[in-house]
């Protein structure tokens, strides 16, 4: 999968977000309510029958060390991005799915990835401006830059130097790779898990709506690798809610994670 470099080191500046296909941002839109619903929300018996969705483990085991914790002690999970990113926007559906099965979006506003990149205007969310609540772990979310790729968000330091450290060979096939996701400093994740392809041309309405069939090609990208980034977590929070992280499919795939057992 091809993954994006990106420069860090930006003031934060502002965000942009759309509501049709295929936009010019111009305004904040919040997710409208049945697609927020669609997406934090899928049918368990649909996550269930995706399994891996025919998606390859797309984390990476980083060498045995003290896990990452956030400043509220819980368990660290990174995400580096940018608005315009069009492989970014693919992993925000999977990784808003995954989350929310361990806590709470707030403020979640829609994106359009940037009309002149590969797979140009796809439809997703940025996490510029939302928050996020969770009893298990800490989300941090970063995106650098806006779909015109003006600068938006800055890593701190911390931030910084797991960027530094871990979004390199041979932990990602490229330095500076986006969207960047580090578990705790447990497992790492370069790029999206499924190719934005699958959700070209598509509206958000349109996406959220295949999420209730688990044989969709939308539904088996985003869900499959939303279970596997929930594999991750559920390593990361020691299998905590044990009533997620027993359930088919993340035992299996947990496993399974960067080639060797928990």
């Amino acid at each position: 999968m091809a993954v994006i470099a990106v420069v860090v080191g930006f003031v934060a500046l502002g965000q942009a977000s759309s509501s049709s296909p295929n936009p010019l941002p111009t305004s904040d839109q919040a997710v409208p309510a049945t697609v927020l619903a669609a997406v934090t929300n899928p049918r368990p018996q649909v996550l269930s029958a995706v399994g891996d969705g025919h998606v390859t483990d797309p984390l990476h085991l980083l060498p045995a060390g003290p896990m990452e914790r956030g400043s509220d002690g819980k368990p660290l999970l990174l995400y580096l991005g940018a608005d315009y990113c069009p492989f970014c926007a693919a992993e925000r559906w999977s990784l808003v799915a995954a989350l929310s099965r361990f806590g709470t979006f707030s403020n979640l506003h829609l994106m359009t990835s940037s009309s002149n990149d590969v797979f140009p205007d796809t439809n997703t969310f940025t996490f510029a401006g939302s928050s996020y609540s969770s009893p298990y772990l800490d989300f941090q979310a970063v995106e650098t830059e806006t779909r015109d790729r003006q600068p938006l968000q800055t890593p701190d330091a911390t931030q910084q130097h797991l960027l530094e450290t871990y979004d390199v060979p041979p932990y990602t096939s490229q330095t500076g790779g986006i969207p960047f996701l580090d578990f705790g400093n447990q497992l790492v994740a370069a790029s999206s898990g499924y190719s934005p392809g699958l959700l070209q041309g598509m509206s958000w309405e349109r996406i959220a709506a295949q999420l209730g069939a688990a044989a969709s090609p939308q539904t088996q990208g985003i869900l499959g690798n939303a279970n596997w980034l929930t594999a991750g977590i559920c390593r990361m929070t020691g299998n905590q809610p044990a009533a997620l992280c027993t359930s088919a499919p993340i035992p299996a795939l947990e496993a399974q994670l960067g080639g060797s057992s928990p």
